[in-house]
């Protein structure tokens, strides 16, 4: 994919089975998260594991080359980082920062 877009719900996720089918040595560590268990794992205030777009996967021997390559070709943001609950590859179906006003209008149902 040359030009990525915002994934809807659905899109993340089959991106994400995707990924799985083609790295079967990514274990998803986590998904979707209350505001209290993304600040309790020092998660970003404007996480997409908030808006159930983001999620971590690990491997046992810490490369994430591969997965990183397929990520992108799938249209996923990806950065392999050590946060929160160590080192691991995190997706997501948006760009980084604010959710855009649209997606929130159709997507988002909100807990409060």
């Amino acid at each position: 994919m040359s030009e990525r877009q915002t994934m809807t719900p659905v899109e993340f996720d089959a991106a994400c089975r995707e990924l799985q089918r083609r790295c079967p040595y990514l274990s998803e560590t986590s998904g979707t998260r209350s505001t209290e268990r993304n600040a309790a794992v020092g998660g970003h205030p404007e996480s997409k594991h908030l808006y159930g777009i983001g999620k971590d996967f690990t491997t046992e021997d810490g490369d994430y080359g591969e997965a990183e390559h397929e990520a992108h070709s799938l249209g996923l943001w990806f950065v392999t980082h050590d946060k929160g609950s160590g080192n691991h590859l995190h997706v997501q179906g948006a760009a980084p920062g604010a959710i855009e006003a649209w997606w929130l209008a159709k997507f988002w149902r909100s807990n409060g």
